[in-house]
């Protein structure tokens, strides 16, 4: 397949909103011509599942290594292209990579890098032998042999939340008390989803991805509703007391204080990624 083949044609599945199909067709024209673009992927809400009409259209656009390192220099790794879309306000938001970058993600990516890969569509694909298949397959898989550590690590923030909760509180500061709620949500949440070996897709589709799994306990959703809503003590307990009873998570040997120390207040003595970028 060369710059100079035939632009491919898209076949949108069943359901797909027509001037996505078209804005998707019009970004393979765009790019396919250019020799450097070894690949394009269609990612973001509408891969998902999640988009509405007037969503945008995310793509992921794989470079050969020397094109993705020179892009990494000049730091112009992504792109907001308008003119590509059929609707009002559509848009196509787009980033620079390259195989080698999905093989990184798909080695030791966080959880939201590898969620960003799933139900990706593949639009072209120049680089051929099933290599961009295969990295993308091995990306989206949930890393097992990290969950009971993680599930240690998730635990010991949600006792360190709920207890911010409280010092929050007393202290009347609003500021940290809505954090502190923001937080033993997703940590309480993080716990379910590891249990269910899926994937945290960082915080815009969270609560609905977590909604969606089969092992969790029953009114979860709602005590989060409660909690967001208004951190009293009584919803704060609520929430932890049904995250914590739900199984009987492995805990850290210390006290929990010790492992939020390492995970979030010495990340930058170890290079590791804070506990919440997992």
């Amino acid at each position: 397949m060369g710059s100079s083949d035939p632009i491919p044609t898209f076949a949108p599945p069943s359901g797909m909103h027509p001037h996505h199909a078209s804005t998707i067709q019009n970004i393979i024209a765009r790019l396919f011509p250019i020799p450097s673009v070894l690949a394009l992927i269609l990612s973001g809400s509408i891969a998902h599942g999640f988009a509405t009409a007037e969503s945008d259209v995310d793509v992921l656009v794989v470079l050969t290594e020397e094109a993705y390192a020179e892009r990494q220099q000049t730091g112009e790794i992504n792109f907001v292209d308008a003119e590509v879309a059929t609707y009002p306000g559509g848009f196509v938001d787009g980033k620079y990579l390259s195989l080698g970058f999905l093989r990184e993600v798909a080695a030791r990516g966080s959880e939201p890098a590898r969620f960003a890969l799933e139900g990706a569509v593949v639009l072209f694909d120049r680089i051929g032998g099933g290599a961009l298949e295969d990295v993308l397959r091995r990306a989206v898989r949930y890393p097992v042999e990290d969950k009971r550590e993680r599930v240690v690590r998730f635990r010991a923030q949600l006792d360190a939340w709920r207890c911010f909760c409280g010092e929050a509180r007393q202290k009347g500061n609003a500021y940290w008390l809505g954090l502190a709620a923001t937080k033993l949500v997703l940590f309480g949440g993080r716990l379910i989803l590891a249990e269910n070996e899926v994937l945290y897709p960082y915080h815009k589709w969270f609560l609905r991805v977590l909604e969606g799994v089969k092992e969790k306990p029953e009114g979860l959703m709602e005590a989060i509703k409660r909690l967001v809503e208004d951190p009293s003590e009584e919803n704060v307990e609520a929430f932890y007391e049904l995250v914590k009873g739900f199984r009987d998570w492995p805990q850290t040997p210390n006290r929990w204080g010790a492992q939020f120390m390492r995970d979030t207040e010495l990340t930058w003595m170890s290079g590791h990624a804070p506990v919440d970028d997992l």
